[in-house]
């Protein structure tokens, strides 16, 4: 499970708006049926942070807004990389042509 693009093998070497080419790609080439996985997986994970959220009623709200905006790449980009990975070679050699 990779965190960010810079650990991923096939990207090393690439500046990091290569390889967020390369990503963005290689994630338009999942199937729709691999992309509706995708999305269900990222809202089974984000569902119960939202709810939590909903049920506050003060001004904390702020605070856990921005623990939740600063949290969300780090649940949503893993899940991401793991279903562009099998993509990646593909895309980079199209984005390097």
């Amino acid at each position: 499970m990779y965190f960010t693009s810079r650990n991923i093998p096939e990207l090393a070497g690439l500046k990091y708006t290569q390889r967020a080419q390369v990503i963005r790609l290689a994630l338009s080439y999942l199937s729709v049926p691999q992309k509706t996985i995708l999305n269900i997986i990222k809202l089974v994970f984000l569902t119960p942070i939202f709810l939590i959220l909903a049920r506050i009623d003060s001004w904390e709200i702020l605070i856990y807004l921005l623990i939740v905006g600063f949290c969300y790449p780090l649940i949503t980009t893993p899940i991401s990389l793991y279903f562009a990975k099998q993509h990646i070679s593909k895309a980079k050699a199209e984005i390097l042509k």
